[in-house]
């Protein structure tokens, strides 16, 4: 077995704050949580649309660096600011995206995330099928 972190581009790094965007180990690839951060640490998007489309790029781009696409998610976690108002237009964003049930999911609702601005952070596993 062996652990591999990949480095993606065009993705802010998330080293200089501990921790690494992915690590993959074998054929599996665990994410931190992703946003719509863009490189230089600026939060892209006003609405949850538009952080939806963003988010979901940068998760791309990070899978990818570790040899993966998006129809390899296996399971995710979102959390969404403000959840009564945010809720239904993420997830309906999201299906435009990911046009395949073929993960599993949970969506919670939080009052703020550590970025302000930010309304969705998601946190994924994915791996070879």
């Amino acid at each position: 077995m062996k652990q591999v972190i990949p480095t993606p581009t065009n993705v802010l790094p998330y080293e200089p704050f501990g921790f690494t965007n992915c690590v993959r180990f074998d054929n599996v690839l665990y994410l931190s949580g992703i946003s719509a951060i863009d490189p230089e640490g600026k939060v892209v998007g006003h609405d949850i649309a538009a952080q939806t489309v963003y988010t979901y790029r940068n998760i791309e781009l990070v899978l990818r660096a570790g040899g993966l696409d998006l129809d390899q998610i296996l399971q995710m976690t979102s959390f969404v600011v403000d959840l009564a108002n945010n809720g239904g237009p993420y997830v309906e964003t999201r299906k435009k995206i990911l046009t395949k049930p073929t993960f599993t999911s949970a969506t919670i609702g939080i009052s703020a995330l550590m970025v302000p601005g930010l309304l969705l952070e998601v946190q994924c596993t994915a791996a070879v099928r």
